[in-house]
């Protein structure tokens, strides 16, 4: 069976630019969400989010279908984050990237969808202060865990996927995410007796 995604990215290659837009409108909130529970800032998740889509435009004659697009668009992603990390970094006296920006919440995944129009108040601040809170916790999970964690529960990709992507076994992935489950277990104890 053929991707529809890939399907679209090759049309947009022969220069179909609706097929772009079907695919930036599909993909959009699970990259913001995917930034933001890296650094939790909703504007630089929305930023590194259209630097991707930038990049995929501008590489689009050199895209290869060589595996499912989200797997493409989510390496692309994860080489921006490591990319603007590292220059970051080198650059003493700037905010870091892990710094908790006050009214953040993400645009995407399971716990941090854009609310809606529909949404009440009260769900849409439940919705944010959860998303929130799985930010912060994530932000104690040493970088492999909660890289794999991210990619595997917020983003819902296939573990096979995220070997992939991230260029390790399967058996790594499944190890991390176990890891990363008991540690967060552990994390989140440690909220409840602070509370």
């Amino acid at each position: 069976m053929v991707d529809p995604d890939v399907a679209a990215m090759l049309a947009f290659q022969r220069g179909d630019y609706d097929a772009f837009q079907d695919l930036v409108a599909a993909h959009t909130d699970s990259l913001i969400s995917y930034f933001f529970f890296q650094c939790r800032d909703r504007q630089l998740a929305e930023d590194c989010c259209q630097d991707v889509w930038l990049k995929v435009f501008k590489s689009r004659e050199d895209y290869q279908p060589r595996a499912r697009f989200r797997t493409f668009l989510f390496r692309v992603a994860r080489n921006h984050w490591i990319d603007r990390f590292r220059a970051q970094s080198r650059r003493p006296g700037e905010t870091s990237l892990d710094a908790d920006s006050e009214g953040s919440e993400p645009g995407g995944g399971p716990l941090g969808r854009i609310p809606s129009e529909g949404d009440d108040p009260e769900t849409r601040a439940l919705r944010s202060d959860a998303a929130r809170i799985v930010a912060r916790c994530l932000r104690r999970l040493p970088e492999e865990m909660r890289e794999v964690y991210i990619l595997a529960e917020i983003q819902e990709l296939p573990y096979a996927e995220v070997a992939e992507l991230l260029r390790i076994p399967v058996g790594t992935v499944k190890s991390r995410m176990f890891n990363a489950v008991r540690k967060l277990r552990e994390i989140t104890r440690g909220f409840d007796e602070e509370s």
